[in-house]
């Protein structure tokens, strides 16, 4: 007779397993540990409401990062001042500054904001490409292509410059 996972032990073991991911997630973000930490009770809060879909997702890490896309996201939009307009994704993927690797840096900053979140969460975070279309909601052939974009534009520009 097998055992049955409960929902409840699901949560646990994906918390165990990407806890430190999501907090790294949310430093380079919110750049507070204060803040990191509070934004990753929150979504697991989220998660807990939403466990059931969370176990039917193809990729629970990707759900559990989706999740945690939108709860930095509302968090950037309860901080931003009235009136200002800026993106919350304009502070993805834009290192802090390193000498030997400015030109890089720079070209990275240059890209359009879905594909330095999709390096984000490829390179950083090492997302597979079904997590990361889960997480960003888009298939994954175009998780594939749009990486595969930012690459060729990275790999062209920096061998030009």
């Amino acid at each position: 007779m097998s055992e049955t996972v409960q929902p409840a032990d699901n949560v646990e073991q994906l918390y165990r397993e990407s806890r430190e991911a999501l907090t790294a997630y949310f430093l380079r973000r919110h750049r507070s540990p204060h803040a990191a930490e509070d934004l990753l009770h929150e979504t697991f809060l989220q998660l807990m409401r939403r466990v059931d879909r969370c176990r039917n997702a193809v990729s629970p890490r990707g759900y559990l990062f989706g999740i945690a896309r939108h709860v930095s996201a509302n968090a950037w939009r309860r901080a931003r001042p009235p009136g200002e307009n800026d993106s919350y994704l304009a502070t993805i993927a834009v290192p802090q500054p390193d000498p030997r690797l400015a030109a890089a840096h720079e070209t990275i900053a240059k890209l359009p904001l879905i594909q330095r979140e999709i390096l984000d969460l490829r390179f950083k975070h090492d997302l597979s490409y079904a997590e990361i279309a889960e997480a960003i909601g888009i298939p994954v052939g175009t998780v594939r292509s749009r990486l595969h974009n930012a690459i060729e534009v990275l790999r062209e520009r920096l061998e030009q410059g």
